[in-house]
Protein backbone atom coordinates (compact mmCIF):
# COMPACT_ATOMS: atom_id res chain seq x y z
CA UNK A 1 0.00 0.00 0.00
CA UNK A 2 1.32 3.42 -0.96
CA UNK A 3 0.20 6.48 0.95
CA UNK A 4 0.52 10.00 -0.35
CA UNK A 5 -0.66 13.18 1.32
CA UNK A 6 -0.37 16.43 -0.58
CA UNK A 7 -1.97 19.78 -1.28
CA UNK A 8 -2.78 18.58 -4.80
CA UNK A 9 -3.34 15.14 -6.36
CA UNK A 10 -0.26 12.94 -6.53
CA UNK A 11 0.30 12.87 -10.29
CA UNK A 12 2.12 9.62 -10.84
CA UNK A 13 1.54 6.16 -12.24
CA UNK A 14 -0.09 3.64 -9.92
CA UNK A 15 1.51 0.20 -9.70
CA UNK A 16 -0.80 -2.76 -10.42
CA UNK A 17 -2.27 -4.33 -7.33
CA UNK A 18 -1.41 -1.34 -5.14
CA UNK A 19 -3.63 1.01 -3.19
CA UNK A 20 -2.82 4.69 -3.07
CA UNK A 21 -4.43 7.17 -0.71
CA UNK A 22 -4.39 10.78 -1.81
CA UNK A 23 -5.55 13.77 0.22
CA UNK A 24 -6.51 16.83 -1.76
CA UNK A 25 -7.04 20.20 -0.13
CA UNK A 26 -8.86 22.60 -2.43
CA UNK A 27 -8.63 26.33 -1.90
CA UNK A 28 -10.79 27.32 1.04
CA UNK A 29 -11.63 23.74 2.02
CA UNK A 30 -10.94 22.15 5.39
CA UNK A 31 -11.14 18.44 6.14
CA UNK A 32 -11.66 17.54 9.79
CA UNK A 33 -13.85 14.64 10.85
CA UNK A 34 -14.45 16.16 14.27
CA UNK A 35 -15.53 19.63 13.15
CA UNK A 36 -18.75 20.67 11.43
CA UNK A 37 -17.88 22.13 8.04
CA UNK A 38 -19.52 24.83 5.99
CA UNK A 39 -18.19 24.45 2.47
CA UNK A 40 -19.81 25.40 -0.81
CA UNK A 41 -19.32 23.14 -3.83
CA UNK A 42 -15.68 22.21 -3.24
CA UNK A 43 -13.60 19.04 -3.04
CA UNK A 44 -12.97 17.72 0.47
CA UNK A 45 -10.75 14.67 0.01
CA UNK A 46 -9.65 12.03 -2.45
CA UNK A 47 -8.88 8.34 -2.33
CA UNK A 48 -7.48 6.46 -5.32
CA UNK A 49 -7.77 2.68 -5.51
CA UNK A 50 -6.00 0.64 -8.16
CA UNK A 51 -6.75 -2.98 -8.98
CA UNK A 52 -5.30 -5.20 -11.69
CA UNK A 53 -7.46 -7.14 -14.14
CA UNK A 54 -6.91 -10.81 -14.80
CA UNK A 55 -4.90 -11.26 -17.98
CA UNK A 56 -4.18 -7.54 -18.28
CA UNK A 57 -1.97 -6.52 -21.18
CA UNK A 58 1.45 -5.13 -20.35
CA UNK A 59 0.27 -1.71 -21.51
CA UNK A 60 -3.08 -1.93 -19.69
CA UNK A 61 -2.52 -1.58 -15.95
CA UNK A 62 -6.05 -2.10 -14.69
CA UNK A 63 -9.32 -0.46 -13.68
CA UNK A 64 -8.96 2.16 -10.94
CA UNK A 65 -11.08 4.67 -9.09
CA UNK A 66 -10.59 8.08 -7.50
CA UNK A 67 -13.04 8.81 -4.69
CA UNK A 68 -13.56 12.29 -3.25
CA UNK A 69 -16.20 14.35 -1.52
CA UNK A 70 -18.09 17.37 -2.75
CA UNK A 71 -20.21 19.65 -0.56
CA UNK A 72 -22.78 21.74 -2.39
CA UNK A 73 -24.72 23.97 -0.03
CA UNK A 74 -26.30 21.76 2.62
CA UNK A 75 -25.76 18.55 0.65
CA UNK A 76 -22.81 16.20 0.69
CA UNK A 77 -21.80 13.78 -2.06
CA UNK A 78 -19.27 10.98 -2.35
CA UNK A 79 -17.97 10.92 -5.92
CA UNK A 80 -16.34 7.91 -7.61
CA UNK A 81 -14.47 8.48 -10.87
CA UNK A 82 -13.60 5.26 -12.75
CA UNK A 83 -10.55 4.97 -15.02
CA UNK A 84 -8.68 2.48 -17.18
CA UNK A 85 -4.95 2.93 -16.54
CA UNK A 86 -2.28 2.54 -19.24
CA UNK A 87 1.44 3.13 -19.66
CA UNK A 88 1.65 3.79 -23.40
CA UNK A 89 1.04 7.21 -24.96
CA UNK A 90 -0.85 5.68 -27.91
CA UNK A 91 -2.92 3.21 -25.90
CA UNK A 92 -6.56 3.86 -26.72
CA UNK A 93 -9.97 2.95 -25.27
CA UNK A 94 -13.18 3.32 -27.26
CA UNK A 95 -16.03 1.51 -25.48
CA UNK A 96 -17.49 -0.15 -22.39
CA UNK A 97 -20.12 -2.89 -22.70
CA UNK A 98 -21.61 -6.09 -21.31
CA UNK A 99 -22.32 -9.48 -22.88
CA UNK A 100 -24.47 -12.45 -21.92
CA UNK A 101 -21.37 -14.31 -20.70
CA UNK A 102 -19.54 -11.32 -19.18
CA UNK A 103 -22.36 -9.10 -18.00
CA UNK A 104 -22.00 -5.38 -17.46
CA UNK A 105 -23.02 -4.00 -14.06
CA UNK A 106 -22.64 -0.52 -12.58
CA UNK A 107 -24.46 -0.56 -9.25
CA UNK A 108 -24.26 0.37 -5.61
CA UNK A 109 -24.32 -1.68 -2.42
CA UNK A 110 -25.45 -0.15 0.87
CA UNK A 111 -24.66 -2.15 3.99
CA UNK A 112 -24.35 -5.34 1.95
CA UNK A 113 -27.57 -4.91 -0.06
CA UNK A 114 -26.92 -4.67 -3.80
CA UNK A 115 -29.06 -2.67 -6.16
CA UNK A 116 -30.59 -4.79 -8.91
CA UNK A 117 -28.79 -4.15 -12.21
CA UNK A 118 -32.00 -3.81 -14.21
CA UNK A 119 -33.95 -1.70 -11.69
CA UNK A 120 -35.10 1.78 -12.75
CA UNK A 121 -34.99 2.90 -9.11
CA UNK A 122 -32.38 1.71 -6.60
CA UNK A 123 -33.67 -1.26 -4.63
CA UNK A 124 -31.22 -0.52 -1.79
CA UNK A 125 -31.85 3.21 -1.41
CA UNK A 126 -28.39 4.24 -2.65
CA UNK A 127 -29.17 6.23 -5.80
CA UNK A 128 -26.70 7.75 -8.22
CA UNK A 129 -26.91 11.55 -8.04
CA UNK A 130 -27.90 13.56 -11.12
CA UNK A 131 -28.04 17.34 -11.48
CA UNK A 132 -31.43 18.80 -12.37
CA UNK A 133 -32.45 18.19 -15.97
CA UNK A 134 -29.49 15.93 -16.87
CA UNK A 135 -29.13 12.35 -18.10
CA UNK A 136 -26.27 9.82 -18.08
CA UNK A 137 -24.79 11.35 -21.23
CA UNK A 138 -22.46 14.33 -20.66
CA UNK A 139 -24.17 17.70 -20.40
CA UNK A 140 -22.35 21.02 -20.56
CA UNK A 141 -25.01 22.56 -18.33
CA UNK A 142 -23.84 20.33 -15.45
CA UNK A 143 -20.13 21.09 -15.73
CA UNK A 144 -20.25 23.33 -12.65
CA UNK A 145 -21.79 20.51 -10.61
CA UNK A 146 -18.72 18.49 -9.64
CA UNK A 147 -20.93 15.78 -8.17
CA UNK A 148 -23.12 15.16 -11.24
CA UNK A 149 -22.96 11.53 -12.46
CA UNK A 150 -22.21 10.84 -16.13
CA UNK A 151 -20.60 8.27 -18.42
CA UNK A 152 -17.66 9.03 -20.68
CA UNK A 153 -14.75 7.68 -22.68
CA UNK A 154 -11.72 9.82 -21.97
CA UNK A 155 -13.27 13.26 -21.49
CA UNK A 156 -13.14 14.42 -17.89
CA UNK A 157 -15.29 17.49 -18.53
CA UNK A 158 -18.94 17.28 -19.52
CA UNK A 159 -18.65 20.27 -21.84
CA UNK A 160 -16.03 18.57 -24.04
CA UNK A 161 -18.08 17.83 -27.17
CA UNK A 162 -15.15 16.17 -28.97
CA UNK A 163 -15.76 13.01 -26.93
CA UNK A 164 -19.07 12.41 -28.76
CA UNK A 165 -20.27 9.95 -26.11
CA UNK A 166 -23.12 7.71 -27.26
CA UNK A 167 -25.08 4.84 -25.71
CA UNK A 168 -25.33 1.33 -27.10
CA UNK A 169 -28.84 -0.20 -27.56
CA UNK A 170 -28.57 -2.06 -24.24
CA UNK A 171 -28.29 1.14 -22.16
CA UNK A 172 -32.01 1.48 -21.55
CA UNK A 173 -32.12 4.62 -19.40
CA UNK A 174 -29.16 6.55 -20.80
CA UNK A 175 -31.44 9.39 -21.95
CA UNK A 176 -33.70 9.37 -18.90
CA UNK A 177 -33.59 12.71 -17.05
CA UNK A 178 -32.64 12.20 -13.43
CA UNK A 179 -31.86 8.49 -13.82
CA UNK A 180 -30.65 7.12 -10.49
CA UNK A 181 -29.47 3.71 -11.74
CA UNK A 182 -27.81 2.27 -14.84
CA UNK A 183 -30.25 -0.12 -16.49
CA UNK A 184 -29.03 -2.76 -18.94
CA UNK A 185 -30.94 -4.98 -21.33
CA UNK A 186 -31.17 -8.72 -21.98
CA UNK A 187 -30.61 -10.48 -25.29
CA UNK A 188 -33.32 -12.17 -27.37
CA UNK A 189 -32.93 -15.31 -25.26
CA UNK A 190 -33.69 -13.34 -22.12
CA UNK A 191 -30.15 -13.44 -20.75
CA UNK A 192 -29.01 -10.23 -19.09
CA UNK A 193 -26.15 -8.39 -20.82
CA UNK A 194 -25.93 -4.94 -19.24
CA UNK A 195 -25.55 -1.37 -20.45
CA UNK A 196 -22.76 0.08 -22.55
CA UNK A 197 -21.44 3.31 -24.06
CA UNK A 198 -18.76 4.38 -26.54
CA UNK A 199 -17.07 7.35 -28.16
CA UNK A 200 -18.32 8.34 -31.59
CA UNK A 201 -14.95 9.96 -32.28
CA UNK A 202 -12.44 7.12 -31.72
CA UNK A 203 -9.65 8.81 -33.70
CA UNK A 204 -9.64 11.93 -31.53
CA UNK A 205 -6.85 12.44 -29.00
CA UNK A 206 -9.42 12.41 -26.22
CA UNK A 207 -9.44 8.59 -26.38
CA UNK A 208 -5.63 8.32 -26.13
CA UNK A 209 -3.93 7.64 -22.80
CA UNK A 210 -1.04 9.98 -23.69
CA UNK A 211 -3.43 12.93 -23.73
CA UNK A 212 -3.45 12.79 -19.93
CA UNK A 213 -0.38 13.21 -17.70
CA UNK A 214 -1.40 10.20 -15.60
CA UNK A 215 -2.32 8.08 -18.68
CA UNK A 216 -5.72 7.29 -17.20
CA UNK A 217 -8.74 7.16 -19.52
CA UNK A 218 -11.92 8.04 -17.65
CA UNK A 219 -14.98 5.79 -18.00
CA UNK A 220 -17.50 7.57 -15.82
CA UNK A 221 -18.43 9.47 -12.66
CA UNK A 222 -20.78 7.78 -10.21
CA UNK A 223 -21.86 9.94 -7.27
CA UNK A 224 -24.09 9.19 -4.30
CA UNK A 225 -25.57 11.75 -1.93
CA UNK A 226 -24.31 10.98 1.58
CA UNK A 227 -25.88 13.88 3.49
CA UNK A 228 -27.89 11.65 5.79
CA UNK A 229 -25.57 8.65 6.01
CA UNK A 230 -24.05 7.48 9.29
CA UNK A 231 -20.50 6.48 10.19
CA UNK A 232 -21.68 2.88 10.36
CA UNK A 233 -22.97 2.83 6.77
CA UNK A 234 -20.89 0.98 4.18
CA UNK A 235 -21.36 2.14 0.60
CA UNK A 236 -19.67 0.44 -2.37
CA UNK A 237 -19.71 0.52 -6.17
CA UNK A 238 -19.48 -2.53 -8.41
CA UNK A 239 -18.06 -1.75 -11.84
CA UNK A 240 -18.08 -4.85 -14.00
CA UNK A 241 -17.94 -5.36 -17.76
CA UNK A 242 -15.72 -5.26 -20.82
CA UNK A 243 -13.77 -2.56 -22.63
CA UNK A 244 -12.48 -2.35 -26.19
CA UNK A 245 -8.98 -0.92 -26.51
CA UNK A 246 -5.86 -0.79 -28.64
CA UNK A 247 -2.53 -1.19 -26.86
CA UNK A 248 1.19 -1.20 -27.66
CA UNK A 249 0.72 1.17 -30.60
CA UNK A 250 3.30 3.61 -31.92
CA UNK A 251 0.81 5.94 -33.65
CA UNK A 252 -2.74 7.02 -32.90
CA UNK A 253 -4.24 4.36 -35.16
CA UNK A 254 -1.91 1.45 -34.50
CA UNK A 255 -1.77 -1.23 -31.83
CA UNK A 256 -3.27 -4.56 -30.89
CA UNK A 257 -7.00 -4.76 -30.20
CA UNK A 258 -7.89 -6.14 -26.76
CA UNK A 259 -11.25 -6.62 -25.01
CA UNK A 260 -10.57 -7.53 -21.37
CA UNK A 261 -13.28 -8.36 -18.85
CA UNK A 262 -13.12 -7.04 -15.27
CA UNK A 263 -15.20 -7.10 -12.10
CA UNK A 264 -14.15 -4.55 -9.47
CA UNK A 265 -15.70 -3.25 -6.26
CA UNK A 266 -14.72 0.12 -4.79
CA UNK A 267 -15.69 1.58 -1.43
CA UNK A 268 -17.06 5.12 -1.12
CA UNK A 269 -15.63 7.31 1.61
CA UNK A 270 -17.72 10.06 3.13
CA UNK A 271 -17.86 12.50 6.01
CA UNK A 272 -21.08 12.04 8.00
CA UNK A 273 -23.21 15.16 8.32
CA UNK A 274 -22.91 17.14 11.59
CA UNK A 275 -26.35 15.83 12.52
CA UNK A 276 -25.05 12.28 12.33
CA UNK A 277 -22.25 13.13 14.77
CA UNK A 278 -24.81 14.68 17.10
CA UNK A 279 -26.92 11.54 17.03
CA UNK A 280 -23.90 9.40 17.82
CA UNK A 281 -22.99 11.68 20.71
CA UNK A 282 -26.55 11.56 22.02
CA UNK A 283 -26.52 7.76 21.84
CA UNK A 284 -23.29 7.67 23.84
CA UNK A 285 -24.76 10.04 26.42
CA UNK A 286 -27.85 7.83 26.84
CA UNK A 287 -25.67 4.77 27.36
CA UNK A 288 -23.65 6.55 30.06
CA UNK A 289 -26.84 7.66 31.84
CA UNK A 290 -28.20 4.12 31.84
CA UNK A 291 -25.04 2.92 33.54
Amino acid sequence: MLLCFAKSPCNRLWAPGKTELVYVSASGCAFNLGVAMKISNCFVGSITLATTVAGANAAFLGITSTNYQVVDGSRQYSVMDIYADFNGAFDKLVSYYGTSTNTGLVRTSLNGVWNTGSALTPTNGAAFAQASGTTWLPSGSAETKDWDSFVTIGARRQDDSDAAIAKDPNFLNANTVGASTIVGASNSAGKYQGAGWFTGNPTDIIALAGTYADKRIMLGRFSVETTNMLTTDVLTLQFRGNVTMKVNGTTAGSGTTSQPFFDQTFTYGFVPAPGAFALLGLAGLMVRRRR
